[in-house]
């Protein structure tokens, strides 16, 4: 839940609180998100995680050099990239998205091809919050052609993938206010792309709009398994609830 610095935005504070009283050990993961890990071992009715954050965020340019299918072939492309090119388990290969690809792959540069299987996406899927969760695969959200944020990006992740377009899953928030100062608005996490076209391009396949200052970059990884906010173990009685609680505001134009 720690906003990273870099590629549009700077984190000037954060703090994470937790109740009852834990001490935090906090450490970077293989992906670079900062992770902060604590043990909890007294009894307790409740757990309270509070994170807060001020980030800094500007529109970003993105011009990279143009990028070949040559390039993108080239055996030291692969290497550096290799972890961004396979398949995974929330980002399978599918038949039918291949074959899809495959035509793709006829566009004359890999970010005519990217921008391509974002609008493929974008007019094939329907919005549908409830319809999938958090396990739920490309796989799965394509054949049923609803999901949400995290299942657009998990399919074009996997179409990406499949013509050699090294492409990584990008876990933050959107916000969605008016931009007056103070107000606070409620949000939901949001899950995006950024695909290697000679540097890192970011992609929005629910929103169809380009990432920038509204864009809060919390974590990379392969898919939403490497970057899932919370998770744990938990011994005892059953528990009642989970309830998680965004608010984003914005402090100065």
């Amino acid at each position: 839940m720690t906003p990273v610095s870099g590629l549009g935005q700077l984190l000037v504070h954060h703090r994470t609180t937790v109740q009852p009283f834990v001490s935090l050990f906090t450490y970077r993961d293989y992906w670079g998100t900062t992770v902060e890990a604590f043990d909890l071992h007294t009894a307790h009715r409740g757990l309270n995680v509070v994170s807060d954050n001020i980030v800094e965020t500007w529109q970003n340019t993105y011009e990279p050099t143009p990028l070949s299918w040559d390039t993108l072939r080239d055996d030291r492309t692969s290497d550096d990239f290799i972890e961004y090119l396979r398949h995974t388990p929330l980002s399978p290969p599918v038949s039918d998205i291949e074959e899809i690809s495959a035509e793709v792959r006829r566009a004359s540069t890999p970010r005519d091809a990217a921008e391509q299987c974002v609008d493929i996406v974008r007019q094939t899927m329907t919005y549908t919050p409830g319809a999938t969760h958090v396990h739920t695969s490309a796989a799965d959200a394509w054949a049923e052609k609803k999901g949400v944020c995290q299942d657009y990006s998990h399919i074009v992740l996997s179409m990406l993938r499949s013509i050699g377009i090294p492409a990584r899953y990008v876990s933050g928030y959107h916000y969605t206010g008016t931009g007056e100062i103070g107000e606070p608005v409620v949000v939901e996490s949001h899950a995006w792309l950024a695909a290697w076209l000679g540097e890192w391009i970011p992609f929005d396949p629910t929103n169809g709009k380009d990432v920038g200052e509204r864009h809060i970059v919390i974590a990379y990884g392969r898919d939403y398994g490497d970057v899932s906010p919370m998770r744990g173990i938990f011994s005892g009685g059953q528990s009642t609830s989970v309830d998680v609680k965004v608010t984003l505001t914005r402090q100065h134009r």
